[in-house]
């Protein structure tokens, strides 16, 4: 019942009530000091259109049109006017002065080291170890620093440092053109460098990297991990990574074919999102001529170690 149509029927009420003659009317067993007064009105909750209304109680002027408050500028668009975000309709958001765009060229910047920490293998040499990353950039574009390797008690090193430039190629897939440097014992190797890093399906997360260095020597890298989430902060991370050349380096101790894998399982706990200690195990084995190579040296062709460190960013 709207209010127009209550406020009528309690005129007509009213006049009728005036007309009745009251004389012969006993009153005595009416009982008005027990009648009940009637109930309270519900309030509907306050909607957008009651921030505009006086504080008398009226209501929006006629010159509010629907789905307008007084505040806004006449040319806006009425609420549910504008077109859907598929290009459908006959009128795009251009021709409502609306322009959408992406926040995505911002620079910004992250050090992240995956790894950073020690190891004791099972002849009773220790490690220090580190994987690390920098980048600077836009969402689409940047320059990424690379660096993994180990040093090891005994002097003995070895390890590599990239810098590219990368361009994403998907929302998930970032294309990489960059140089490599190998560092530690033996002979220093320069190679150009193209890889591909993203994420597969199931949130395993893939690095693939091509080299071309001197002599004709080509190389390829793979590099694979998972995080697997135990609870919120206890998270198990399998990784696996494999190298393979072109032809092989005896100076360095690299042999043609699959060079060589390891397999690392780590166990994390994120104190803070930016801090997170982490244990594990590592599985390295050598094949092929590179396996040979240690032999000779007087190493082992497999190695099982112990790990620990801490994973951090900022």
């Amino acid at each position: 019942m709207t209010l127009a149509a209550t406020g009528a029927h309690a005129q007509s009420v009213g006049a009728d009530h005036g007309a009745m003659d009251h004389s012969g009317m006993d009153h005595s067993g009416m009982g008005h000091g027990a009648a009940q007064a009637p109930a309270p009105a519900v309030m509907a909750p306050a909607s957008r259109d009651d921030a505009h209304m006086d504080h008398a109680g009226a209501p929006p002027t006629s010159k509010t049109l629907p789905g307008h408050s007084p505040s806004a500028p006449p040319d806006s668009p009425p609420v549910g006017s504008l077109p859907s975000s598929d290009g459908a309709a006959e009128r795009g958001y251009d021709s409502y002065g609306i322009h959408p765009h992406m926040m995505d060229n911002a620079p910004a910047w992250q050090v992240l080291f995956d790894k950073f920490g020690v190891s004791r293998n099972r002849d009773g040499q220790n490690a220090l170890q580190w994987d690390g990353r920098y980048w600077y950039g836009t969402a689409t574009d940047r320059l990424l620093l690379k660096s993994e390797g180990e040093r090891e008690s005994g002097g003995g090193s070895q390890g590599k440092v990239e810098a590219f430039w990368s361009h994403a190629v998907s929302p998930f897939w970032d294309l990489q053109l960059g140089a490599r440097r190998d560092i530690g014992t033996g002979p220093k190797r320069n190679w150009a460098a193209i890889g591909i890093e993203g994420v597969l399906p199931y949130n395993v997360e893939l690095e693939t990297t091509a080299y071309v260095g001197a002599s004709g020597r080509t190389a390829l890298a793979l590099k694979a991990e998972y995080d697997l989430l135990l609870t919120q902060r206890l998270i198990f991370t399998p990784e696996l990574e494999a190298s393979l050349y072109g032809k092989s380096d005896p100076a360095r101790g690299v042999g043609s074919g699959l060079s060589s894998g390891s397999l690392s399982l780590r166990l994390r706990y994120e104190v803070t999102r930016e801090f997170a200690p982490y244990i594990g195990v590592s599985f390295d084995r050598k094949f092929g001529q590179t396996a040979r190579y240690a032999s000779d040296a007087g190493d082992s062709r497999s190695q099982t170690a112990l790990i620990a460190g801490v994973r951090f960013w900022f």
